[in-house]
């Protein structure tokens, strides 16, 4: 009766302790240092990525120098970002190409030019430079500008699916989500399953059970942990949120605030579905060398994950990412990824979040029953099925 009246605040006790104990852990700091600064280094170098290309420096030399209007033109007609120099003397043009301030070089008359580089020549700069030629000889041969100018029209181009722009850089940054939530939930799932071993192994657990129900010091340990994970993550989204306003790389939505509140809504339910089934097996040992065996069979999952998602991010849309990032034990990861990088019908998120949910609830009931069965259980590693019913290991 005692125990129920305050059940609350014992959850909330236990909750505290577990977050005071890892906030003032160095494993904490360093890694919310390390993990912010990837990210903001992610950031920072999708926004280079995203900009603009040096244009290649063009020098023009003697008679080449009538090419210089016809040239730019047709540079930009051919979407080659280019910037042209007069250059007077070929043995300087030539010293700068090999020093490297000046890419390429154009040396000859205007129907006969030679193109001089250092290692090589851009193709669409080249293709620009011989048709500008091109049209100085039927200049010179005769034809009017305007039968210059039909003469060397370029060939229209209709794309019936033309590229997102952003699309590279929603998937640099779908990426590193999906690797930062892998490292996210592993971390902290396995922080779950390494406290509830150091209880039993230290005999803290004795004095902890003899005032506190098995099923709400669980609760409290993954409420806290929980938390110091999410406060993790908080600050990570803060520094990319930063380091977006900075770059002005906003208009990639894997970026955008309502994304990164729902990347932290995924680590939550991925969070509590493997911290549970981790707190559930690991109370089955007693010492911290068995705790990689025993949680194994959960890390698979959670590493089938991570190696679905190179298979998800191709086509996100395709049969195996959708019907993979419905089911509990990759969702976390798969749809969270699938929606930075693509538009997800809601009824998929919808039915994501369900099933989940109801996983969820699921292991919380048989974590409660296997860790109050096993909570006290000394030495020797406690069967899976004694635990759950509750019977001493023979």
């Amino acid at each position: 009766m005692n125990q129920n009246r305050h059940g609350r605040p014992a959850v909330f006790l236990v909750a505290r302790r577990e977050v005071r104990m890892r906030l003032r852990s160095r494993v904490f700091v360093g890694g919310t240092i390390v993990m912010a600064a990837l990210v903001v280094v992610g950031i920072v170098a999708a926004s280079l990525l995203a900009g603009k290309t040096n244009p290649v420096r063009v020098g023009f030399s003697g008679g080449s120098q009538a090419l210089e209007h016809s040239f730019t033109e047709t540079a930009a007609a051919l979407g080659a970002k280019v910037t042209v120099s007069d250059i007077a003397d070929v043995t300087a043009g030539k010293a700068q190409v090999a020093a490297g301030t000046l890419d390429v070089l154009v040396i000859g008359s205007a129907t006969a030019p030679t193109a001089v580089a250092k290692e090589a020549m851009p193709s669409n700069v080249e293709s620009a430079l011989s048709l500008a030629a091109e049209a100085t000889r039927l200049s010179d041969a005769g034809l009017s500008p305007a039968a210059v100018t039909s003469a060397m029209a370029l060939v229209p181009v209709q794309l019936l699916a033309p590229p997102n722009p952003k699309d590279n850089e929603n998937l640099f940054a779908s990426l590193a989500l999906g690797i930062l939530l892998w490292i996210a939930l592993g971390q902290y799932g396995n922080m779950v399953a390494q406290s509830v071993v150091e209880e039993k192994a230290t005999r803290i657990m004795e004095v902890l059970l003899a005032t506190i129900q098995p099923s709400r010091l669980l609760a409290g340990k993954v409420i806290g942990i929980g938390l110091v994970g999410l406060l993790q993550l908080t600050i990570v989204g803060a520094a990319a949120l930063v380091a977006v306003h900075v770059t002005n790389v906003a208009a990639i939505p894997a970026f955008g605030v309502a994304s990164i509140l729902s990347d932290i809504f995924w680590f939550l339910l991925g969070f509590l579905f493997y911290a549970t089934a981790y707190a559930a097996v690991a109370s089955l040992v007693s010492r911290q060398e068995e705790v990689q065996s025993a949680v194994a069979p959960i890390s698979i999952f959670q590493i089938a994950g991570y190696l679905l998602m190179y298979a998800a991010l191709p086509n996100p849309s395709g049969p195996v990412a959708t019907v993979c990032s419905l089911l509990p034990p990759f969702a976390p990861i798969l749809m969270a990824v699938r929606m930075a990088d693509s538009d997800v019908p809601f009824w998929q998120v919808g039915l994501a979040v369900a099933l989940i949910v109801a996983s969820i609830v699921g292991l919380t009931w048989l974590a409660g029953r296997m860790y109050t069965n096993a909570a006290m259980r000394i030495g020797a590693r406690v069967r899976f099925m004694d635990a759950f019913r509750g019977k001493a290991s023979s």
